[in-house]
Formats: structure tokens, sequence, C-alpha cells
């Protein structure tokens, strides 16, 4: 997502009435049932751009934002995205200093949903050391890989000391601070796909074949609008 549609999409969550927090800030109010009217912006892996284009952005829109970083590939070329990188330990740091909260995405990116219990454990737990140890502050937050998270998952999260956790594709349950649902937003994503992902319309609305038609022809003119 470019900075153009970053800014479009904030002014539209303030227009809805949102009030930005960080992933942390909201977990918080969703604990006391004090979350309706908060969003919060999430960002995964902690690619540089975060650094370099986030955080000035979110220092103009006067917000804030969560990085969910995986310890494990600092400093290294993304496995999926070998043009761009993930953040050095100086540049996370930077980062955090800038205001930016950081949250533990594991530490090697794994399907912890596949992992017994002792090997999702691992995973958090590693993460979050590695990260603390950066940073020299707490992190207490985690986004699991791939949004993927069982029963065992969520009660390893618990154990490695997160105090809230979150999955995607509105997955979750506001109930649960280890399994908070959360809303993907792709590039090419539209204010339209906003509002519906805003009211929980968009998965159900997916799994119609015309919908998806309408989705890849609307995102062809948008590509072809520049």
């Amino acid at each position: 997502m470019g900075p153009r549609d970053f800014r479009r999409q904030v002014e539209k969550l303030r227009d809805w009435g949102y009030e930005l927090a960080s992933f942390g800030e909201l977990a918080t109010r969703a604990s006391s049932g004090g979350a309706a009217g908060h969003a919060a912006l999430t960002f995964d892996d902690g690619l540089v751009d975060n650094l370099e284009t986030l955080a000035p952005l979110l220092v103009e829109l006067e917000t804030t934002a969560t990085v969910f970083v995986v310890s494990g590939w600092l400093g290294r070329a993304h496995p999926a995205a070998p043009w761009t990188r993930i953040v050095t330990a100086d540049e996370l740091r930077e980062l955090h200093t800038a205001g930016v909260e950081i949250g533990c995405h594991s530490a090697t990116h794994a399907d912890l949903s596949a992992l017994p219990y002792d090997g999702a454990l691992e995973e958090l737990r590693t993460g979050k050391r590695e990260l603390e140890d950066v940073l020299g502050a707490p992190v207490e937050v985690a986004a699991y890989p791939y949004g993927r998270a069982g029963p065992e998952t969520v009660r390893a999260c618990r154990a490695a000391g997160f105090r809230a956790a979150c999955a995607v594709s509105a997955r979750g349950s506001w109930d649960d601070p280890h399994f908070l649902p959360r809303q993907d937003m792709e590039n090419g994503c539209t204010l339209l796909g906003l509002r519906l992902k805003r009211d929980d319309l968009y998965e159900p609305l997916m799994r119609f074949l015309p919908a998806r038609a309408v989705r890849r022809v609307s995102r062809r003119v948008k590509v072809a609008l520049g």
C-alpha cells in the first residue's frame, strides 16, 4: 500500500469516528469491553519501509501503529520479497524510539498452528526474548504468522508471556485477548473494501464468485487510473 492510499484509509477511519491506537492499547480496551470506536494500524514482518516510509507518515498524521517483527529475520532480505529487507537491530530501535509499538511475529515465521505446543512455545518465547534483548524494553503483543493459530498455539502464546495476540481475516474473538480478530488490508484494497471489512462483510461476500470477479475488475481499473 502506497502513502496516498494509507492517508486516505486513515482519513476515512477518522471520518467514521474511529480513534486510532496501538494494538496493545486496543487489546487493553477490549479486555474491559471498551474497544468499540477504536482501531489499530498493524504491519507484519518488520520491513525497512516501516522505518523509512511508515514512521514519517505516522508523524504527519499524528497517530501510531504496531509492527510485528520476525526476530530471526533482522537485517536479512525478506524471503518472499527479496527486493526488500527487514530492519536491522539499530533500525528496530529507531522505529521503537519513533513511537511505534513493536510486537512479535515469532522467531522464524513458522506456521505455529502446524507445530505441537512445545514448538509453538519455543518460537514465541525465542521471538519475544530476542526482540526484548534488542530493544531493552518489554514486547507484550504478538501476531500469529499467516494468521493461523489453533487452541494449542493460543495456549502457548499465553505461556510465552504475551498479554494479547491477533489472527487475520476477521478470525478470532473479542472475548479472547490472545486470539483477537484482525482485518488484513492487501495492496489495492479500496475504500469500499475497507468499509466491508469494517462491517465484517468482506469475507462472507468474497465467498461468492461474482464478488471476487468485481474485486478483480475494481483493482485493474484502479491500476489503470494510476
